[in-house]
């Protein structure tokens, strides 16, 4: 019996793949790998068929309508990635690491999630000194100091805020008073937001995948276009809160 091809990893694919999560503009990539695909369909039943990125450092990459199809994922670190309506149709997820990744709309069909892993311990961007700050601010009662800089943070030429945000995940913040917060775009995944208030918080696109928010108050807060999966919202105050 002929020995088993092992999957390799491809440079130039991946630097491809890393330029349009960096666009937010899969075009490229997507009109690519389509046309590689027909072209290599014969390679199907071997371990070389599709993106050879097997033991990838793809955490926290924006891949939102990427196509991954029969992609060669083993390995590779997806935690705090973005996946929404991926196509990751056939895709080998054999301890890919999935941790807090976002998968909603997502094409899994023949792919293996059992297979992958779910380790917090990769890696994470919580900020401290972001923390700090608006924990300060907060129990300061001048959540102003926070909005000030962090409005500034978000204007800054040649950055995208929907790529960074405020890196707050897993962050302890619960019973802080965070009502008219400007948290847009943040990452919050995981975080402990219990009994805190974000009345009339601006929280558009903020990332809360697997937050618990029990009894938070939500009241005439923006969270549209939010990202929810997962989210503990038991006992949470909703009124008049923008979804």
């Amino acid at each position: 019996m002929p020995p088993r091809r092992r999957t390799r990893f491809d440079q130039d694919q991946y630097e491809m793949l890393r330029r349009c999560s960096e666009a937010m503009d899969f075009a490229e990539w997507n009109g690519w790998y389509a046309e590689d695909l027909a072209k290599t369909q014969y390679l199907r039943s071997t371990d070389s068929y599709g993106a050879h990125l097997a033991g990838a450092d793809l955490a926290y990459w924006y891949l939102e309508g990427a196509d991954l199809r029969y992609a060669q994922l083993q390995g590779a670190d997806l935690s705090y990635s973005y996946l929404k309506r991926a196509n990751l149709a056939n895709a080998n997820l054999s301890g890919t690491n999935l941790w807090r990744a976002f998968l909603g709309g997502a094409e899994l069909s023949g792919a293996n999630p059992d297979a992958a892993v779910y380790d917090g311990a990769g890696k994470i961007k919580y900020d401290a000194d972001q923390a700090s700050l608006l924990r300060s601010a907060a129990e300061s009662g001048n959540i102003a100091l926070w909005n000030d800089w962090y409005q500034k943070e978000l204007s800054k030429d040649g950055n995208d805020i929907r790529m960074y945000g405020a890196h707050l995940e897993e962050a302890s913040l619960r019973n802080l008073d965070l009502s008219g917060a400007v948290l847009c775009y943040a990452h919050l995944e995981g975080s402990d937001l219990r009994h805190v208030k974000l009345y009339g918080a601006n929280l558009l696109h903020v990332h809360l995948e697997g937050a618990d928010l029990w009894q938070a108050d939500l009241c005439d807060a923006d969270l549209r276009h939010a990202e929810l999966g997962g989210a503990n919202l038991a006992g949470a105050k909703k009124d008049r809160a923008l979804f």
